[in-house]
């Protein structure tokens, strides 16, 4: 009779441990999902999610801020298909969205015009949910300069991310490194400062 009494005890100990943990890994969960600019949180699926998914772009700007997705598609749209080399091997896609000047340009980037052509000692760090990080040279994207068409891609062969953020898109670049999926953020500043 111990015996029994004892598995039994010992059963409903682990049910109710087992219970615990479902319960607290459910509540860790929570508030990330409330905040989904922070990096490495989950963004909840649903109708809204243009609204409620944000890009923070920041540093050397006048306003900085939170810009949504839908925000992002009021912004004239380019569309460009490209070829890259990735992990697994060759890959063509086209991309749609704003280009990444002009995103910038909406919060009004700030550039010393004491110094020289300061505009081209700035960078654009992108960062994606996951904390992966790549950088874009402001002259690789100025009209004055090499104009390139650096993406903020919404959508991917038609169809936006399954996380509903946007993916940084750099035409011309051989492999995909700088491809910042699950983009969270954007941040202008000096090189070296």
């Amino acid at each position: 009779m111990k015996l029994s009494i004892s598995v039994t005890h010992r059963l409903a100990a682990l049910g109710i441990a087992f219970a615990a943990c479902v319960t607290l890994s459910g509540a860790a969960q929570a508030p990330a999902a409330a905040n989904d600019a922070v990096v490495g949180a989950p963004v909840a699926a649903g109708r809204d999610v243009g609204e409620r998914v944000t890009l923070l772009v920041d540093g050397a700007v006048n306003q900085p801020g939170r810009l949504s997705v839908a925000d992002l598609a009021r912004l004239p749209r380019q569309r460009i298909t490209v070829t890259f080399r990735s992990g697994s091997g060759s890959q063509t896609h086209t991309y749609t969205g704003p280009r990444l000047v002009d995103v910038l340009d909406k919060v009004q980037p700030r550039f010393d015009p004491a110094i020289k052509n300061d505009k081209l000692r700035h960078v654009v760090t992108a960062t994606g949910s996951e904390g992966y990080r790549a950088a874009v040279a402001w002259g690789e994207i100025d009209a004055d300069f090499e104009a390139k068409n650096v993406l903020v891609a919404l959508t991917e062969d038609g169809r936006p991310a399954a996380d509903g953020r946007p993916r940084l898109v750099v035409p011309g670049d051989l492999h995909g490194g700088r491809y910042v999926s699950g983009l969270v953020q954007l941040h202008l500043d000096p090189a070296g400062d």
